[in-house]
């Protein structure tokens, strides 16, 4: 299972798992024996691994947790936290680089890591080992000294650890600073020391997000994407207004979570079909090292930036004003909204939303687990 970033977008991932537990009825332990997370997929990967003795029960916890979400429980939005945080943002773009610095994020990011402290125990990860009911659990960061994607991960002692151009797989023991710096969006929270470099968003500058699964021993992987469908309505505006930051950030964070899994899937897609031009006989023969994989990717069939427009209002006051002064509102800037838009109204559409996408691709879905389809549905 690989669950690709987007900060509030990842409560569809949530809609698919549930969909899951009710089509795999008889599963008790976790389906997949590899999982891989990286941003807010991250923190999902690691609440099933540490519930991959008891699948359904993670899923329902999931459920319960991202269904009555607040942003207040992800970042502070009172006054003095949103205040303070902002001047002191501001404020370290003329510190000199030799004076201690603050962090330098726009938002404080500390009620995320109580909640996690809160609900998960990382000690299970290992038990789940230990007990044969996961093989692997899988990180990725990024280093913002290295400027590798490096993915940490957990697993079975004949695991290796590799390194290619620009990204690694790391052995370690799993934890909450693992999580917190995967999930670091750019500028709006702060870097995670990790060792000796700090490390943001497990997202950025990962261009091959399916990549840790195949390491780590995967030869069927499960996506689950935050990209909505491709508009093709589009239409270029004769006279556009000049964009503003939230529109401009919207880019940038479309850019860092979606596109690169497009791009992957393509190239893996491009990898089947020459090998199966290739006959079994001959691959061995020319030493290709190359195996099929493959891949079911379930995404949402709307656009989530048009669903989190209808849910801004449900933010917090002050936060909304804080918002809207930098281009984030109904109208405009409802890209990085639909990744800042914690709230239980617009997480909940996001879960019924992946639970009916992932029903609507039953067949698919117990073909690729290779059981069968229950009657009447």
């Amino acid at each position: 299972m690989v669950l690709t970033g987007g900060g509030a977008r990842a409560a569809y991932q949530v809609g698919v798992l549930k969909a899951l537990a009710e089509l795999l009825p008889e599963q008790r332990t976790s389906p997949f024996d590899i999982l891989c997370g990286s941003s807010a997929g991250a923190i999902n990967a690691a609440a099933l691994a540490c519930h991959a003795s008891r699948f359904k029960v993670g899923v329902r916890r999931l459920e319960h947790v991202w269904g009555n979400f607040r942003s207040s429980q992800i970042y502070r939005v009172d006054t003095w936290g949103l205040v303070r945080n902002s001047l002191r943002w501001i404020a370290s773009l003329f510190r000199p680089r030799r004076l201690p610095s603050a962090p330098h994020a726009l938002l404080d990011n500390s009620p995320l890591r109580a909640l996690l402290t809160r609900l998960l125990r990382f000690d299970q990860i290992e038990a789940a080992l230990k007990r044969g009911h996961l093989a692997a659990l899988s990180v990725t960061c990024s280093g913002y000294d290295s400027g590798e994607s490096v993915s940490f991960f957990e697993g079975q002692p004949e695991i290796e650890t590799w390194q290619r151009f620009q990204r690694a797989g790391s052995r370690a023991r799993i934890g909450l600073d693992h999580l917190m710096a995967s999930s670091a969006i750019p500028l709006l929270f702060p870097a995670v020391r990790i060792h000796r470099e700090y490390f943001g968003d497990g997202s950025v500058r990962f261009l091959s997000p399916i990549s840790p699964a195949l390491h780590l021993g995967a030869d069927r992987v499960m996506v689950i994407g935050a990209a909505g469908p491709t508009r093709e309505d589009r239409k270029a505006i004769e006279d556009p207004d000049y964009p503003t930051i939230a529109e401009i950030a919207g880019q940038v964070l479309d850019s860092v979570f979606i596109d690169s899994l497009n791009s992957d899937m393509e190239v893996l897609q491009r990898i089947n079909h020459t090998l199966d031009t290739i006959p079994a006989g001959m691959r061995s023969t020319l030493g290709l090292g190359l195996k099929h994989i493959d891949a079911l990717v379930i995404s949402p069939s709307q656009d989530l930036a048009g669903l989190s427009s209808k849910h801004a209002r449900s933010l917090p006051p002050l936060l909304r004003f804080f918002f809207h002064r930098i281009g984030i509102n109904q109208r405009t800037g409802s890209a990085v909204l639909s990744y800042l838009l914690f709230e239980s109204g617009y997480t909940r559409e996001l879960i019924a939303l992946g639970h009916a996408d992932a029903m609507r691709q039953q067949e698919r879905i117990c073909r690729f687990f290779e059981v069968p389809q229950a009657p009447g549905r």
